[in-house]
């Protein structure tokens, strides 16, 4: 038997799948597949790699759709037209088309999704043939991982970014069952709005050197808006990064420092901090051991670890390398688990951790 996990998010779709034994999972193969999850509307639908292309708008391409999924919201004009249940059909279609037949499938889903919107994800699978065993939250996902690996904390604070938003949600695991005991969607700091952010920073050193607005002509902001992506995903990586603009006759260099990173998002960590104060004291009581469980793009916003530990200080707290441990493919891989998991329970095989209904998980 193959069980694969699925995890979706609102701008990527990544799926890992491995075969499991009668009674036990057995290590996946490397079978890991990641997409983003962007759709050009012209003639022909068609998908799109880079998610500076959602700068064209929404009459032109789909982007961060999923939170949209079971709401009556279109992309396109004309023949183009889409909403978001379709735009995510594409996708896993395509997804199927890459695993094993009768491969038992579970999905890792967002926060902010309601339960209305993760049975809907469920049923456009089951449609098209996927045999799914049910859906948990990622952040479960993140955290029940993070927690089998210490062994010595029952209380994690997951935290996750995508293009909607950031989330914070506080998971406790007891015997082996993650429970979501709060949660929070701050849309305000979601992923573009750091990179628009940088992209803004970039443009203001373009015009304070050659008064020159790079954002001015689209060929030119788009391609400010992809340096600011790929900068703010190898962050961390070096200590300055060169940024290149051209246009025809002109051209500039320059170069962006971690100090200009610092001063870039100051107002927007000013402004999180007093929000994570804000969840910690009012949503987290514990003042056991923490672990704190980032995901894996949280790495290209400098200094948020930092600000996650002094917002958790007075508890002893837990980390591990977003690089390592805490990839997409990590929470892919806790998803599978639950397939498995789920799976062996339904047929009333014994194993050696039975999720049944946990908070933060719906079983099929």
């Amino acid at each position: 038997m193959n069980v694969a996990g699925i995890y979706i998010d609102s701008l990527s779709v990544h799926s890992i799948w491995g075969g499991a034994g009668d009674n036990r999972l057995v290590n996946p193969n490397e079978n890991y597949k990641s997409r983003d999850m962007i759709l050009s509307l012209g003639d022909k639908v068609s998908p799109l790699q880079g998610h500076s292309f959602s700068r064209q708008g929404s009459h032109k391409v789909c982007s961060n759709f999923l939170p949209w999924i079971c709401s009556n919201k279109t992309w396109g004009l004309g023949k183009s037209e889409t909403i978001a249940d379709h735009a995510l059909e594409f996708y896993l279609v395509e997804l199927f088309t890459q695993i094993p037949h009768e491969t038992k499938v579970a999905f890792s889903l967002p926060l902010y999704l309601t339960p209305k919107q993760s049975r809907r994800i469920e049923q456009i699978a089951s449609k098209i043939g996927m045999q799914v065993q049910g859906s948990l939250k990622s952040a479960s996902a993140l955290a029940l991982g993070a927690i089998r690996k210490s062994q010595t904390s029952s209380n994690c604070l997951a935290v996750e970014m995508d293009g909607f938003g950031l989330s914070l949600s506080h998971v406790q695991v007891a015997e082996g069952v993650p429970h979501l005991l709060a949660g929070k969607i701050f849309p305000e700091f979601g992923l573009h709005r750091w990179v628009l952010k940088l992209a803004d920073f970039i443009a203001e050193k373009a015009i304070l050197h050659c008064r020159k607005d790079p954002r001015v002509k689209p060929d030119t902001d788009q391609a400010l808006f992809l340096q600011a992506q790929k900068l703010m995903a190898n962050i961390g990586t070096k200590d300055s990064f060169k940024v290149v603009l051209e246009e025809e006759f002109w051209s500039q260099e320059f170069v962006i420092t971690q100090a200009d990173l610092k001063k870039c998002f100051s107002g927007l960590f000013s402004a999180l901090k007093l929000q994570l104060n804000d969840f910690i004291r009012h949503k987290i009581t514990t003042r056991d051991d923490i672990h704190l469980a980032l995901a894996h793009n949280l790495g290209g916003v400098p200094g948020l670890t930092s600000l996650l530990v002094q917002a958790i200080s007075g508890a002893s707290y837990h980390t591990h390398s977003p690089e390592d441990l805490f990839h997409h493919s990590f929470i892919c891989s806790n998803a599978m688990t639950m397939a498995g998991q789920w799976w062996l329970d339904s047929v009333g095989a014994s194993s050696v951790v039975q999720y049944r209904n946990p908070i933060g998980a719906s079983k099929v």
